[in-house]
């Protein structure tokens, strides 16, 4: 009944219910990272991540329909040409665009409360070239990852998943992913370093986590 209900909103209004989606998900997502990874909560970083999601899910849907309108079916061959187009497309994209936008959006929330407007656009300036550098050093390592996740996922999603559930499906993966980006993106760390032995650790305890919630359920 619910996911039939979701599907019809997702056909009547696919921007807007894609929106919402994305966002609920991928604020999940940082939530989970920040509560086992610091034991506490930062509702602006969470509102930050949000929006990020929220802001590009719609556009995500339009551009998969984009994909089935070019590669129609959902034969092998058009679904791989939908997966490697889609991963060579987002992949790099969306890392770059979200550690961009974290940090900047980050930085200009606290450049809000700033009484010195100079000071303020100095270091909102300062975070643009420090998320630049950031994406320089960081995009290449995060899209291979990326490819180890989202090839597998949207094999699912073009082979099986049918249009109106595609966004609710790959962003209760997001919860993850989305988890991971947070986490790189905002310095977090489980342990004293950050290596990549803290990020299995951290998103295996998320991944722990809401197991154990979906079996309580």
């Amino acid at each position: 009944m619910v996911l039939r209900l979701f599907a019809a909103v997702q056909k009547a209004y696919p921007s807007l219910a894609s929106l919402g989606t994305g966002a609920v998900m991928m604020g999940a997502g940082d939530a989970a990272v920040q509560h086992l990874c610091n034991g506490s909560l930062d509702p602006r970083r969470s509102m930050v991540c949000s929006a990020y999601s929220g802001m590009v899910s719609p556009g995500i849907y339009h551009w998969w329909k984009a994909l089935d309108a070019r590669w129609p079916g959902v034969a092998l061959r058009s679904v791989c040409r939908k997966v490697l187009v889609n991963q060579a497309v987002l992949g790099p994209l969306n890392c770059a665009l979200f550690l961009g936008w974290s940090h900047c959006a980050q930085a200009l929330i606290r450049s809000c409360a700033a009484a010195d407007l100079a000071t303020a656009a100095s270091d909102f300036a300062t975070a643009a070239s420090e998320a630049v550098d950031r994406i320089q050093a960081e995009v290449p390592d995060l899209a291979t990852k990326a490819m180890c996740v989202w090839i597998p996922v949207h094999t699912i999603t073009f082979r099986f998943v049918p249009a109106p559930y595609r966004i609710l499906y790959t962003s209760s993966i997001s919860v993850l992913w989305g988890g991971y980006l947070s986490y790189v993106a905002n310095g977090d760390g489980c342990s004293a370093q950050r290596d990549t032995r803290g990020h299995i650790e951290c998103i295996a305890s998320v991944q722990t986590e809401t197991q154990s919630g979906q079996s309580g359920a």
